[in-house]
């Protein structure tokens, strides 16, 4: 604890080599886990495309299969998952349906936590029936390598984005505790505070208890008043 506080009061910069550090560890175990994860996923977009395809959409048109209802019903991870294919009318009945897509002769549905959204079917698409697993898994390497490069950079403009915020509202607890910290001694206490907390909620994630975005902030706000109550002005 006395490390941390001496790291905050004399030490040097805002913490930023910190934060890439995390950044960097964070996307490459995000890399990872969609390396892993993905590839669990395609036999059953696979199984949905056997199933649904081929089909043909002209000038905004479903034109093949043409006057068909077809209706598909899938477990993925425990939830059920609709895919219905009705080309005998132009839009859905109104009415609660199952999560999953829907196609209609010119609207594609996708409906989530009964929440509808309808999407005009504007192009022209063919996807004949065949085996995609090899292109899905070329996406699956390419979104894991993407992740590998690009994500520590963007997820340090983000982490440090997130600080910035911390650091400004760090007035607050300054004021309680009648201390008055320079600009970097605030972005470093924020830097460690927010790479722990974010650290913890990230562990409750992992064990099923998603906590949100304003528990996030009432813990910061309390672990700044603590924490700059044992600081020197």
């Amino acid at each position: 604890m006395n490390k941390i506080l001496n790291y905050v009061q004399k030490g040097k910069g805002i913490g930023a080599l910190w934060l890439f550090v995390f950044a960097l560890l964070f996307s490459f175990w995000t890399a990872y886990n969609v390396g892993k994860i993905l590839p669990q996923v395609t036999p059953y977009i696979q199984k949905i495309a056997d199933d649904i395809l081929p089909i043909k959409i002209e000038n905004g048109v479903v034109v093949e299969p043409e006057n068909t209802v077809k209706a598909f019903s899938y477990d993925i991870a425990g939830e059920p998952f609709s895919v219905v294919i009705d080309t005998t009318t132009n839009m859905l009945e109104e009415g609660e349906r199952p999560t999953g897509f829907y196609l209609t002769k010119s609207y594609f549905y996708t409906v989530s936590d009964k929440q509808i959204r309808r999407q005009n079917l504007t192009n022209s698409i063919e996807l004949p029936k065949q085996d995609y697993m090899p292109l899905m898994q070329k996406g699956i390497n390419w979104t894991v390598g993407v992740l590998a490069v690009l994500g520590p950079v963007l997820m340090f403009i983000y982490f440090l984005i997130g600080v910035l915020f911390y650091a400004f509202c760090t007035g607050l607890a300054c004021v309680l505790n009648k201390k008055d910290l320079t600009f970097k001694s605030k972005m470093r206490l924020n830097t460690v505070l927010f790479i722990g907390v974010y650290f913890i909620f990230m562990l409750f994630g992992f064990f099923g208890l998603n906590l949100s975005t304003l528990a996030f902030f009432c813990v910061m706000l309390v672990l700044q008043i603590v924490s700059v109550k044992y600081l020197k002005a």
